[in-house]
């Protein structure tokens, strides 16, 4: 591992952490027990299927925090 491969692989969680949150979103406001709709809802028709996706979203954001503070910590800068 070097600083270049960890700040490759934070922008990539990052990435991936915004899309999987966004489908957390789609799923707790279009969701219900009779499938998707396009109607928006202001309450959760699948809250704890909404619940694992959203923390699904937030470990990769916190692997992109760690891997990019990890990078900045442990690597030195290249010149």
């Amino acid at each position: 591992m070097n600083r270049k491969s960890l700040f490759k692989f934070s922008i990539i969680s990052l990435i991936i952490g915004v899309i999987v949150l966004a489908i957390a979103y789609f799923i707790f406001h279009f969701v219900t027990d009779e499938g998707i709709t396009l109607v928006f809802h202001e309450e959760a028709g699948k809250p704890f299927v909404t619940f694992m996706v959203g923390i699904f979203g937030v470990l990769f954001l916190f692997a992109s925090a760690v891997s990019c503070l990890s990078a900045l910590i442990f690597f030195p800068k290249d010149k």
